[in-house]
């Protein structure tokens, strides 16, 4: 059987599951127009862990590429693969690749997002311009600093903790390629997980100031470096002839825990069994990147990477109307049609996003250009 490449140019199983654990906090945040006891996915907040695995499994073979391209120009150099390039731009290099992705999609949403906040609190202008004074950092991702307190797309709080997390064990991850993904990683998450559990019973609730740090910026270290986890069990797991019938057992199981994971989430809010459920997600998760199922390869294709491109899109475009509609929709229509709304508003927005950011990126170096030129 030929091995399956974790660094195929897209896993659709991985992009296909993107967009529902996208849409699964759309409907967690059905809370803000229909109440807790009403929510359609009461514990769908923790979607995001799926999100954190992803990003961290991606983080780890990246700077697996980079170590192995490295190794290959010391050999022609002279250099270590530690020096090859400074860790700082490379780094950096790293975090503005993982910005870049997403920023296009965030502003887009995020103005829309002003206006429409604007116009459901009926703001005047002198209104509109203390709430871009109060919400301005957001722009810069950095929610999860503790620089400012509230901001006008909750949702943010993940890519903020996200890059901040990253900033730290990505260099690491560089710097010391077999004993840090390997040790340290494991205990980090280990460690926080327990903390976590011991003193709050359950990782949601991100915005959580704990003393020194937002919980959701733990929770975003221990994940990631639970990814990381991740990516070195699937490369291992790849390197394995497995069977017809292991195959089938590999299907059937990461179904089930897929299915498991989401039903938790349908039926109950937070509880200490949250981290169990987080453990079978991250096995589910290391299939899905080993690519050891039956029907893994069949997940491929356009379709899939339209859906993870408008998982980013939607993930954005949604809380606005989430948090506001009910300030504009008459009090008088029911919860059926209040959510289908809700979903015509934040699906519209979505598909807008994502083309009008995808023709941003396209006409990046015109505009490039342009500025060179106009600053000459």
């Amino acid at each position: 059987m030929a091995e399956t490449k974790i660094h195929r140019a897209r896993n659709g199983k991985i992009d296909f599951l993107r967009l529902l654990f996208a849409f699964i906090i759309v409907l967690h945040h059905t809370r803000y127009l229909l109440g807790d006891d009403h929510c359609l996915f009461l514990g769908g907040s923790l979607s995001v862990e799926f999100f954190f695995f992803v990003s961290g499994c991606l983080m780890a073979a990246s700077a697996d590429r980079k170590m192995k391209a490295a190794g290959a120009a010391g050999k022609t150099s002279g250099k270590t693969p530690a020096s090859a390039e400074g860790l700082g731009t490379e780094t950096a290099h790293f975090l503005k690749k993982k910005l870049s992705a997403v920023f296009a999609d965030f502003l887009t949403a995020w103005i829309i997002g002003f206006f429409f906040v604007a116009a459901a609190e009926k703001l005047s202008l002198r209104g509109m311009a203390g709430l871009f004074v109060r919400d301005f950092f957001e722009l810069g991702f950095l929610k999860m600093s503790g620089l400012y307190i509230g901001g006008l797309d909750g949702v943010v709080w993940y890519v903020s903790a996200m890059l901040l997390s990253m900033a730290v064990l990505y260099p690491l991850l560089r710097k010391f390629p077999d004993f840090f993904p390997k040790i340290v990683c494991p205990l980090v998450c280990i460690f926080i997980m327990g903390f976590l559990c011991r003193n709050y019973g359950h990782p949601r609730n991100p915005d959580k100031w704990i003393g020194f740090a937002y919980k959701g910026l733990l929770r975003a270290l221990a994940e990631l470096c639970l990814g990381v986890v991740i990516y070195q069990i699937s490369r291992k797991m790849q390197r394995t002839q497995w069977t017809r019938a292991a195959r089938v057992l590999f299907t059937v199981f990461e179904a089930a825990a897929y299915l498991s994971f989401i039903a938790y989430m349908y039926y109950y809010g937070p509880t200490e069994r949250d981290f169990f459920f987080i453990a079978l997600l991250a096995a589910a998760v290391t299939l899905s990147f080993a690519g050891t199922g039956l029907l893994s390869k069949r997940f491929d294709g356009r379709v899939s990477s339209w859906c993870a491109r408008f998982s980013t899109s939607l993930y954005f475009s949604h809380l606005y109307y989430a948090q506001h509609l009910n300030q504009i929709l008459p009090q008088s229509i029911s919860a059926v049609p209040r959510v289908l709304v809700y979903l015509a508003f934040a699906f519209g927005t979505a598909l807008f996003v994502m083309y009008f950011s995808d023709f941003i990126r396209s006409k990046k170096n015109v505009m490039k250009s342009w500025f060179v030129k106009a600053a000459a």
